[in-house]
């Protein structure tokens, strides 16, 4: 079973376009943080107190799709899994849903369990470590 993590988003109006809804670039930035969270709940937080990051999980491809429009003020529940494992990637959905459950928005972010040595060109793909892949529901 996949492991959920829902939080409710608030739409400020700084999240909002001159039209006053909300902005796409908020959507992907709300995915972001929905993703940390997913992983922080699997225990797959990466530390960069030590320095930068040396094993993480960059973006590779997002999307979103536009349901209705949001405005300032209205609370958004987003909730977000793992709906697809490769090898080394991995997909996460993410649903917005207003307070009558009518969906929003959906996106999906596509990530890669990633290790470096160097500079970013050093980024290489590598398995997704078994403990965290069950942690996560695969």
């Amino acid at each position: 079973m996949a492991l959920v993590s829902r939080h409710e988003v608030t739409v400020e109006w700084g999240d909002c376009d001159p039209a006053g809804i909300v902005y796409y670039p908020s959507y992907f930035r709300w995915c972001d943080q929905a993703s940390h969270r997913l992983l922080a709940m699997a225990g797959a937080t990466h530390n960069t107190r030590g320095g930068p990051w040396t094993e993480g999980t960059p973006l590779v491809a997002a999307e979103c799709s536009f349901k209705r429009a949001s405005q300032p003020g209205e609370k958004l529940l987003v909730e977000s899994h793992v709906s697809r494992f490769g090898r080394s990637s991995f997909t996460i959905t993410h649903v917005f849903r207003d307070v009558t459950g009518e969906i929003a928005a959906q996106g999906t972010e596509t990530r890669i369990w990633a290790k470096k040595t160097g500079d970013a060109r050093s980024l290489n793909a590598v398995p997704i470590p078994e403990d965290v892949r069950k942690r996560l529901g695969g």
